[in-house]
């Protein structure tokens, strides 16, 4: 069943339809749910909690998450398109194996969180982002831009550096990767 052009607001998320197009979610809890099967199109979601929730092999597109919790989330095998997370807490989620391609993530915390062996990270930008001691091992960062984001801590592989833009306190921090030893 599709629910289309509806507002949902101050609720525990009741999964009553498989589709949502053009949905508008506010203050919405979708915590410890299973949304694997739910297909969200062009929806907003404002201030909702998705902390804990499984959200893997999961389609998104199109959708905008502000001010929202993905506290925990099992992001795993998820196919974002067209999607912007605006000033979410996204710490300590899984991501890995997934296909970002046009995503934003803009003044988000994405601390802890595993970003590792991402299918696609195609067009993808990160605006004044917490990435502090996240996951990209395995993923290919070429043509992505860090210099805003606070990348201390960071893991990541040797070779899939290559490409990656930063500014130079960032290089300094990235250099212990590379086994460089900076002195003055």
């Amino acid at each position: 069943m599709k629910c289309k052009d509806e507002t949902f607001e101050n609720m525990i998320f009741e999964e009553n339809y498989n589709d949502y197009v053009n949905c508008i979610f506010k203050n919405v809890d979708f915590s410890k749910h299973d949304l694997s099967n739910i297909y969200f199109l062009e929806c907003q979601f404002i201030d909702c909690d998705f902390s804990n929730a499984i959200y893997s092999k999961f389609i998104s597109k199109g959708n905008v998450y502000i001010n929202s919790k993905f506290i925990g989330t099992n992001m795993m095998n998820i196919h974002l398109e067209n999607v912007s997370f605006k000033a979410c807490s996204m710490r300590y989620s899984n991501l890995s194996e997934s296909i970002l391609n046009k995503v934003n993530f803009s003044d988000c915390d994405i601390s802890e969180s595993n970003f590792i062996a991402l299918e696609a990270i195609n067009k993808t930008t990160f605006d004044n982002c917490k990435l502090m001691g996240a996951d990209f091992s395995n993923t290919k960062l070429e043509h992505l831009d860090f210099r805003t984001c606070d990348i201390s801590n960071i893991l990541v592989k040797i070779e899939d550096l290559r490409g990656l833009t930063v500014n130079s306190f960032q290089a300094m921090d990235l250099a212990t990767i590379l086994g460089i030893k900076i002195k003055d």
